[in-house]
């Protein structure tokens, strides 16, 4: 195929997902598009296995140094699996687990980092523990979507426990590719786990009040910034002499563009203001756009469901983005997350907001493990201040754990996704130097080991629940990744030159389709349901319901 036979193609898929989401196409339909898509011509056991990356979990656990941090999370979380207390949701799901002794668990996961996790830690030690064995089947992140949805068509049984982004929910626990939790959860789960959710976070697995999986990965944007920059007293001087304000981390998006150009100004070509990650797709300006459109009272639908890019709020959104874009570092529009975090790190940028791992690189922590041999070492180390983005932060993806409604295995699995989120392992695996995962519990954030890996870890925690407090959750409803592709396409066509009016007008008539192809009734249905969750709007965030945490 050529580009853009593809790209129709691709669109036809994606059509055909939703409509049998909605129970209208035949299985033979989907299952020979997808068939044409993998360079399949029939299908034979597990529908995807020929396109899939499976690997068996190692049979030895990778730990830690025993007196490191890290060794002291790990064996805590080996003692509360074989020690307890016995009432804790670890022991029990491990002495339940047992009696499933030589089942193999197959579990996706992103590939790359995310999947090194269950590959060199909790699988093993899972299969140390109980001796259930565990396949790691790494899928792009969209495929981590439509993968399952083509195994529970086929009907293969292929999957046990799915990672997946929140915002999937509806769509796969109507279209039955999930089972519910509830069931297992009385009776296995130690209750007072819920309870150390964070807020924001406790309430995005459950739909149709059930619960559908547990979360699994706090993907809070935070500002970082270069301390030492915003404390020279020259800068400081100079930035009150030319605005009669002081040098701070800013707090709106105005101040932020200001305060990039200012530095611009003053240290480029040897340090910009700030940097962002602009590139299509890579991971997606959606996440940029949305947090401060909502920032500035936009709203995404209105009450008939038409939507609401082309407004005030989302041109001034345009404003205040290429301002930062015009005061941010030469190549920006090109720049992908990890492009951008090496920007930071080599002290070419003064202030850039992305996910949690930020910190733990800044520090140099994550470098500390092979696996990031990606990434520079970091000159700004003991350098960097974190502060909320301007606004509300987004809440970008996350990872919900979740049960593959067609597991042959489905309690030895529940059991496995117990134990993995529990207070004590969920620890140890969001402490892990490479691993995306990030903290998400209250325990976590509270967490002595977790504070002691870097000498300003305890600030870095508190202002991931601040951020967490004021954050705003993506779209929990069907056809979020294609209202997100949409926005993605809108903002790269304003950064190539495109009239902003003009993007934002062809932005709403796509989400318009997007709209009407899922049915206007069924979507409104879905939006009045998403506004309800803590986060879903600027007014309507964690802190505003006063559920706020203060540590």
């Amino acid at each position: 195929m050529d580009n853009r036979e593809k790209r129709d193609f691709e669109a036809g898929l994606a059509a055909d997902v939703d409509a049998w989401l909605k129970g209208e196409p035949t299985r033979r339909t989907f299952i020979t598009k997808l068939g044409q898509m993998t360079g399949m011509l029939a299908v034979s056991g597990p529908l995807l296995a020929s396109s899939s990356q499976w690997a068996l979990a190692q049979a030895a656990v990778e730990l830690a140094d025993a007196s490191s941090p890290l060794g002291k999370a790990q064996a805590a979380a080996l003692k509360a699996s074989t020690e307890g207390p016995v009432d804790g949701s670890a022991f029990k799901a491990v002495a339940a687990a047992k009696k499933f002794k030589g089942v193999t668990l197959n579990m996706t996961y992103e590939s790359g980092l995310q999947a090194l996790d269950p590959r060199n830690f909790s699988g093993p030690l899972w299969e140390q523990l109980t001796g259930i064995k565990s396949n790691v089947v790494e899928l792009s992140h969209p495929d981590q979507y439509s993968k399952p949805v083509a195994e529970h068509i086929a009907g293969s049984g292929a999957y046990d426990i799915l990672d997946i982004e929140p915002a999937w929910t509806p769509s796969l626990a109507d279209g039955g590719v999930i089972a519910p939790l509830d069931e297992f959860i009385g009776k296995y789960l130690n209750k007072a786990d819920l309870d150390d959710y964070h807020p924001l976070f406790k309430a995005l697995p459950t739909y149709k009040g059930k619960i559908w999986g547990f979360f699994d990965d706090g993907d809070m944007f935070a500002l970082y910034y270069r301390k030492d920059i915003f404390e020279d007293p020259k800068m400081r001087a100079a930035y009150q002499g030319k605005f009669n304000k002081a040098l701070e981390p800013p707090k709106t998006w105005e101040d932020y563009a200001q305060v990039a150009q200012f530095i611009t100004d003053q240290m480029a070509p040897n340090v910009y203001g700030a940097g962002h990650f602009r590139k299509a797709g890579s991971p997606g300006n959606q996440y940029d756009f949305l947090q401060q459109f909502r920032a500035n009272n936009g709203q995404f639908f209105d009450d008939s469901m038409n939507a609401q890019l082309a407004s005030p709020a989302g041109m001034k959104t345009f404003e205040n983005m290429l301002a930062a874009n015009k005061a941010s570092i030469p190549g920006n529009n090109e720049l992908d997350a990890v492009s951008l975090w090496a920007a930071f790190l080599q002290g070419k940028v003064a202030m850039i907001y992305s996910w949690p791992p930020t910190g733990r690189m800044c520090a140099n922590y994550s470098q500390s493990a092979k696996a990031i041999n990606f990434i520079p070492q970091s000159s700004i180390a003991g350098k960097v201040g974190y502060a909320l983005v301007p606004g509300n932060p987004e809440m970008a993806t996350g990872y919900n754990k979740a049960l593959a409604a067609d597991s042959t295995n489905a309690e030895a699995a529940y059991l496995f996704m117990q134990w993995a989120v529990s207070p004590s392992v969920s620890l140890a695996r969001t402490m892990l130097p490479y691993s995306l995962r990030d903290p998400y519990r209250l325990s976590h954030y509270k967490s002595e080991l977790y504070r002691s890996l870097w000498p300003d870890a305890p600030t870095y925690l508190i202002n991931l629940c601040n951020s967490a407090n004021v954050g705003l959750l993506d779209m929990v409803m069907p056809g979020w990744q294609d209202y997100a592709l949409s926005v993605d396409r809108m903002c790269s066509s304003v950064w190539a030159g495109t009239d902003p009016k003009t993007a934002l007008e062809t932005a709403a008539a796509e989400w318009d389709q997007t709209t009407e192809r899922l049915g206007k009734d069924s979507q409104k249905a879905f939006f009045a349901e998403y506004k309800k969750l803590p986060g879903s709007s600027a007014d309507h965030t964690v802190e505003a319901m006063g559920m706020g945490v203060k540590l």
